[in-house]
């Protein structure tokens, strides 16, 4: 069984997923990965002002917006796919997009950050 796991060693955040051998502790078999040196290095979540995060976990479908466009209030930035439904993420204020966290065809979890305006 596949199981994951969010590390924070020395400071840093790792992002591991393991499948527990039959018989293993789950710790057992973290460590062996971190000994393995395959590892994945997870950046924080960005926070603060402008940060428009996914309000329900599904595939993005569409990004409708690329770094350096201007966006008004209502403009849609991202469309998600949830359970046969299309969510569209408006912008609730106009500015211009900084970032760009997602592609087309990710999976996102609730709150996941998407765009961050300015």
């Amino acid at each position: 069984m596949k199981k994951r796991f969010i590390v924070v060693l020395d400071g840093e955040v790792y992002e591991v997923e393991v499948e527990t051998p039959e018989g293993a502790s789950p710790l057992e078999t973290v460590l062996s990965v971190f000994q393995s040196g395959v590892v994945k290095r997870v950046e924080p979540p960005p926070v603060g002002k402008g940060i428009v995060r996914a309000p329900i976990t599904g595939r993005v479908s569409k990004v409708a917006v690329e770094r350096g466009d201007r966006v008004e209030k209502g403009s849609t930035l991202v469309l998600i796919e949830s359970m046969k439904t299309v969510v569209e993420v408006k912008s609730d204020a106009e500015g211009v997009v900084e970032e760009v966290y997602v592609k087309e065809g990710a999976t996102v979890r609730q709150g996941d950050p998407l765009i961050r305006l300015s």
